[in-house]
Order: C-alpha cells, then sequence, then structure tokens
C-alpha cells in the first residue's frame, strides 16, 4: 500500500483506466481508450470489478452458506484477459486489476491514480456485469479525475452528419453573420468535424472544463471550439427579453468567450481555437454538438442563472443522449 493515500500501488499513477466488463460497450471504450493512450503516451489500466450477493438469515436456525464466487472472477478474469491482449497488439503498456465491489466505487478509488477514466455508456447488467450500467452517470460525478463516457454505437470510422437543431448560433470567432428564417423552428446544426468542443458557463476562462479541452485538443492535434449557450425564453413568447436586454447578453457571452479563447491561445500557442455563441437549451445545443464534435467536453456542473452559458445539470442531461465521446470535468463547488 503506498503510505501517502493509502491506495494500492499501480504501475503507472497516469495510466488511463477503463472499466471492463466484457459488454461491447467496454470494448467499445477500449478501442477509443487505447487511441488515446498511442496519441498521448500513456499505459492503459484495466479494471474489472464484481459483487457477491449476500445470504441474509430469514431466522436463526437458517445456516449460512458460503457463495463460490469463482465462476464469477473466472469470467471477469477472461474478460480482462481478452482486453489485455488487445491493448498489447496496439503496443500499448497495459495492467489490469480485479476488484470485489461496487462498479462505480471501485472505478472513483482507481481514478485517484489515473490521469483519465474510460467507460462504455452502458453494460451488461446482471450478476457479473455490474460494471457499466450505472457507472457512466455515477463515476463522471465523483471521479479524481476527468471521465471520457464513449456511447455504445460510436466508432471513430463512422460517417455523421449536423441534424436539425432549436439552437440557433448568433455569433461566432469567423464573423460569421447568421440569418434564419423567422418562422422557423429548427436549423441544421453546426458541423464541428475533426474539432474538440467545449461547453462554458459564466466562469469562462476560469472553467477547469476548458483547460482540460485545451489539453486533450493539443494532444491529439484537433483544434478546439469553445461554446457558450445563452436561453433568451425560459417559459414561452411572453418571458422574451427586450431587443435591448438581447443585445446585452449577446455582448456579455461574447466578451466571455474572446476572453477564454484568447487565454487559450496564451497557454498554447500552437492551438487553433475559435468560440460559437448559441441560443437555446443549453443541453440540446451540446447533444448537437456531439453529432459531429470527435470530442465533447463539459464540466460537472454550472452556475446557471438567466444570463448564464450553460446550466448546472447541464452535464447528466447530455452523458445519456450523446453522439460522440464525451469527457466531463469536475467543477468544485465555491
Amino acid at each position: 500500500m503506498s503510505p501517502e493515500n493509502n491506495l494500492p500501488d499501480v504501475a503507472d499513477a497516469q495510466a488511463i483506466v477503463v472499466g471492463i466488463d466484457g459488454s461491447d460497450a467496454s470494448l467499445n471504450a477500449l478501442d477509443f481508450a487505447v487511441s488515446e493512450a498511442k496519441a498521448t503516451g500513456r499505459s492503459i489500466r484495466l479494471v474489472g470489478a464484481y459483487t457477491i450477493p449476500s445470504v441474509a438469515a430469514a431466522t436463526i436456525d437458517v445456516s449460512y452458506v458460503p457463495i463460490d464466487d469463482s465462476a464469477v472472477r473466472a469470467a471477469v478474469t477472461e474478460s480482462l484477459k481478452s482486453a489485455a491482449e488487445k491493448v498489447k497488439s496496439a503496443g500499448v503498456s497495459v495492467e489490469a486489476v480485479i476488484e470485489i465491489g461496487d462498479a462505480a466505487g471501485v472505478l472513483v478509488d482507481e481514478s485517484a491514480q489515473a490521469s483519465l477514466a474510460v467507460v462504455g455508456s452502458r453494460g451488461r447488467g446482471g450478476f457479473a456485469g455490474r460494471l457499466l450500467g450505472t457507472v457512466s452517470s455515477a463515476l463522471p460525478a465523483h471521479s479524481h479525475c476527468p471521465t471520457i463516457v464513449v456511447p455504445v454505437g460510436w466508432s471513430k470510422d463512422q460517417e455523421r452528419a449536423p441534424k436539425q437543431t432549436s439552437s440557433f448560433p448568433l455569433a461566432d470567432s469567423a464573423g460569421t453573420h447568421f440569418q434564419f428564417d423567422e418562422e422557423s423552428e429548427t436549423i441544421e446544426g453546426p458541423n464541428f468535424e475533426g474539432r474538440v468542443v467545449v461547453g462554458v458557463d459564466a466562469m469562462g476562462k476560469e472553467s477547469p472544463a476548458l483547460w482540460k479541452a485545451a489539453e486533450l485538443a493539443e494532444e491529439r492535434g484537433t483544434p478546439l471550439t469553445v461554446m457558450g449557450v445563452i436561453t433568451t425564453s425560459i417559459v414561452g413568447p411572453e418571458w422574451l427579453p427586450s431587443t435591448e436586454e438581447l443585445k446585452k447578453f449577446v455582448e456579455r457571452g461574447t466578451e466571455k468567450l474572446e476572453a477564454a479563447c484568447k487565454s487559450v491561445r496564451e497557454k498554447h500557442p500552437n492551438l487553433e481555437v475559435g468560440w460559437m455563441l448559441l441560443d437555446g437549451q443549453p443541453s440540446e445545443a451540446l447533444v448537437r454538438a456531439s453529432d459531429t464534435a470527435d470530442i465533447l467536453v463539459v464540466g460537472t456542473r454550472g452556475r446557471g442563472g438567466f444570463a448564464g452559458l450553460l446550466l448546472g445539470s447541464t452535464s447528466q442531461s447530455v452523458l445519456p443522449y450523446s453522439h460522440c465521446p464525451t469527457m466531463v470535468v469536475s467543477v468544485k463547488r465555491d
């Protein structure tokens, strides 16, 4: 055990942790993790976890029957061996860990000695397949490192195109003059193909999600788009702000996005950075961005408010519907 933090010693404290349960979702997550490991020069730590059901005695006359977990452990071991061979064949260093316990808790503990945690969006379920069932929502909220959730149907080679969206672009770093049919309720969403997209809230350049996204984009050699969303309609048309109020909201959002991009460029001068401000519901705008983005990055919470750029529960609203790998970065509460 490590005396500093009472955690088990690991081969690489900056490894990419991957939850494995043998499901297609976990193997899909592994494919993504391998590509990230090769891009960043990191190793992979495979984690398998399972629980043993307890036998509760109804009366003092019922004897305790010990449960043989050998079959379950053997199944988990086989899944890890198969996954390890796949990682080795890609030329990436790998280690594997099997733990008895709730999968989410095990992965949270493992994330304390990792640079990134990667899981699939859905697990196999059942007695031996607890790993990914609820982990994709529980792990991002409590992980000690950024977490990437990979959709079950994702493939890096799949063809993707923008879909219709109710979030309308207001301004961007290219100075685009956006014009729309006033009677149209939806438009074709922006195309973020080949880019990392990060959603920022009122924290702007202070957002941890922004800086993790910048690091990720630079490691991948991928342009970064910083997205902000304002919501000008809360209940219905009667809540629409005046033209002057809307202008102020757009100016504030633009200023924050400009400042965020400027800060990123100063720290990452070789990174291509741009921004886009939209009017709509934050979760819908981000899900539509995931239709074409290489990776989407969000924080665990927002600051909310009418003029906020993203709302507090956005990350949990986006994860179940995102169509690309989505990184969730912890934002500590004040």
